[in-house]
């Protein structure tokens, strides 16, 4: 990872970066992110998902880390913990789901503990306090591991999440301009000379961005997702803000009259995809949608 631990978004957070699993030869990472404090309880716990396309990020990737969220865990004592996972399309969607799976069973286990009670720092997790967090394809891992979790999960967030992965937006080449500067052929060249038994859980920018975008803008991004299993201010051009909305719309549906069915929030704010990477904590917008989320996970 290079120099991320001096990255200026960390100053003065302590990062503990481990494996929390392994397939064949290939670890895959974690990364604890601990806020310093003077608190000496079981600390809550906010579990975020990168984002990337499920092609491209990595879970220390600082240009995508919202500082909002860094913010969050210093303000209520909270540790962050992002995990890492296989990458489209060398791997599946259900294999991403399994890692998830896998990295849920991990950080309840006794190995989790004795790491983070042998740091310099030692620390204690509230494993009964957790907030789940993701942008993007990121945001599709929050919600799902909020849904597959709902009696231990207090609350999930998510930012402009791709929702609808089996819409026709995720496998038909987009009609918006402009397109981005990648050839259409991207993706067939990729998948002509991909080794099939690699295993990618890792890609800092630019690696593999160009296979993101034109996964996105000509289609591919759906089938891979199935494989094995600025006109507008509000327009992001990277996952359609409607997703969202017809997301939200069937969720308070199903939840009418239910505990936490009054209690789903939507915000629509102006720009486009990412642009709350550089958005502080302190923005009312930000606070007032994050409200019920924070006050669930922290009862």
């Amino acid at each position: 990872m290079g120099s991320v631990e001096t990255h200026e978004k960390l100053t003065g957070f302590n990062l503990i970066q481990t494996h929390y699993k392994q397939v064949g030869d290939h670890p895959i990472r974690a990364d604890f992110i601990i806020p310093p404090s003077t608190f000496t309880g079981k600390r809550p716990v906010i579990v975020r998902f990168h984002g990337g396309g499920l092609i491209t990020g990595d879970s220390l990737l600082m240009e995508w880390f919202p500082i909002w969220l860094l913010q969050l865990a210093k303000k209520h004592d909270a540790v962050i913990v992002s995990p890492n996972y296989r990458l489209l399309p060398e791997s599946t969607s259900p294999e991403i789901f399994s890692d998830i799976e896998d990295f849920w069973a991990w950080l309840h286990s006794s190995t989790v503990a004795e790491l983070l009670a042998t740091s310099p720092t030692p620390t204690q997790l509230d494993l009964d306090r957790i907030l789940t967090a993701g942008d993007s394809a990121g945001g599709l891992l929050s919600i799902c591991f909020g849904l597959a979790h709902a009696d231990e999960v207090r609350a999930t967030t998510a930012t402009y999440p791709c929702v609808d992965m089996a819409s026709e937006y995720f496998r038909t080449a987009t009609k918006s301009e402009p397109l981005p500067d990648v050839p259409a052929s991207t993706v067939d060249a990729y998948l002509a000379q991909m080794d099939r038994s690699a295993i990618r859980s890792s890609a800092l920018l630019p690696d593999r961005f160009d296979l993101m975008l034109a996964a996105l803008y000509y289609g591919g991004l759906g089938q891979f997702y199935e494989d094995g299993a600025e006109d507008s201010p509000r327009e992001d051009a990277i996952v359609p803000v409607e997703q969202s909305q017809k997301f939200v719309a069937k969720a308070r549906e199903v939840m009418k009259g239910k505990p936490g069915g009054n209690k789903i929030i939507l915000t629509l704010r102006e720009g486009d995809h990412g642009f709350d990477v550089e958005v502080p904590l302190e923005e009312e917008w930000l606070l007032s949608t994050l409200k019920e989320a924070v006050e669930a996970w922290l009862e």
